[in-house]
């Protein structure tokens, strides 16, 4: 593993864990706003605002420890783990966002 390809994710990852917390932001003010949820929809909502960024570093944190720890290249598949939520958490965005739009009419 590179250090320098290491430091470059690491920074990535932190700058996405910015991006994803606006991005959870405001998506679920949006999808609050458009009709009332239940507490299991907002718990999803809620948790998603700590848990996508959370993830970011998380996923920098371990590939950091396995960089100090003579870990291979195949360690910076770890930070393809907040990915896979953002993708989970937008699939789900998308369709409570129908099920708003449904709601309203």
């Amino acid at each position: 593993m590179s250090f320098g390809w290491t430091l470059a994710g690491t920074i990535t990852q932190l700058m996405l864990a910015l991006f994803l917390f606006m991005l959870v932001v405001f998506s679920a003010g949006g999808l609050a706003n458009g009709a009332s949820l239940g507490k299991l929809q907002m718990g999803i909502l809620n948790l998603s605002i700590y848990l996508l960024p959370a993830l970011c570093v998380l996923s920098a944190l371990i590939v950091l420890y396995l960089q100090w720890h003579g870990g291979s290249a195949m360690s910076y598949w770890w930070y393809t783990m907040p990915l896979v939520a953002t993708v989970l958490y937008l699939a789900y965005a998308i369709i409570l966002g129908h099920y708003v739009a449904g709601a309203s009419k």
